[in-house]
């Protein structure tokens, strides 16, 4: 499990929840530049032929794959205008289940319009043998998992992309989140569903990890602010999201 490292400059507000661990600085640049790689490889597969062709002509641009390696994290994120992002609409989405019985592996927010400009997927299996130093980076990740059987999730947000206030779906994950953060910093934002006035708010650094369980993964809502919470607006983010599977996790309690 996480040791509970909290640096001052993390905690922007109020106090965190106990069942709230984490390391501002787990993973080095180097290991963060792969992860990201690996990441964006997996989401840029998927999508139309004419973003594909819009992120193959902006990568043209750049000299060399080793100059990759050596500019700022955010240079390996493209122009927002070569992503698909996702605006969800909360009406028309409304209108579209009435009409169809399709459901979503995971939060919340796919089906009640919590996330907006956003592209995500569903990872199997990482890129390993395309991205050296990837294996040890995901061992790492590895050793402070709480528990096995675990469902990965890729989340890249625009750079105004925003998650509003939401628990994740019990029915789709169980005690334990675990979220790996990538890119600009953001601000994570707990709110009590019991008290609205109790509110914690993180800074999430890039290489940064944290694990949301029990009290703080059943009772306390989640948000990502959007960038106007920085006087300088922030960056795209990409999150790798960790979930216990349900059905392996015994442990979910029976909210009303």
């Amino acid at each position: 499990m996480l040791s509970r490292r909290l640096f001052s400059l993390a905690n922007l507000r109020g106090t965190i929840p106990s069942d709230f661990h984490f390391v501002p600085d787990f993973f080095s640049v180097s290991e963060q530049r792969t992860l990201l790689s690996a990441a964006l490889e997996r989401l840029d597969a998927a999508g139309s032929r004419r973003f594909q062709k819009r992120r193959k002509n902006s990568r043209s641009k750049l000299n060399t794959a080793a100059a990759i390696y050596e500019a700022p994290l955010s240079e390996l994120f493209l122009p927002d205008d070569c992503y698909e992002f996702l605006q969800v609409s909360p009406y028309l989405l409304c209108i579209w289940r009435r009409h169809t019985n399709a459901k979503f592996a995971f939060a919340e927010g796919h089906y009640d319009g919590v996330i907006h400009n956003y592209r995500e997927t569903h990872l199997t299996s990482w890129p390993t043998a395309e991205f050296p130093g990837l294996v040890p980076a995901l061992s790492r990740l590895q050793s402070v998992l709480p528990s096995s059987n675990i469902q990965t999730h890729l989340l890249h947000l625009a750079s105004d992309g925003e998650i509003l206030p939401h628990v994740d779906n019990v029915s789709a994950s169980g005690r334990w989140i675990l979220g790996v953060s990538l890119g600009s910093d953001r601000i994570l934002r707990l709110e009590s569903c019991a008290n609205p006035d109790e509110v914690a708010e993180i800074l999430l650094p890039s290489g940064s990890i944290y694990i949301q369980s029990d009290t703080v993964r059943y009772q306390y809502k989640h948000s990502i602010l959007r960038n106007s919470a920085f006087a300088n607006g922030a960056g795209q983010r990409m999150s790798i999201m960790i979930r216990v599977s349900p059905s392996y996790d015994r442990t979910i309690p029976n909210h009303s």
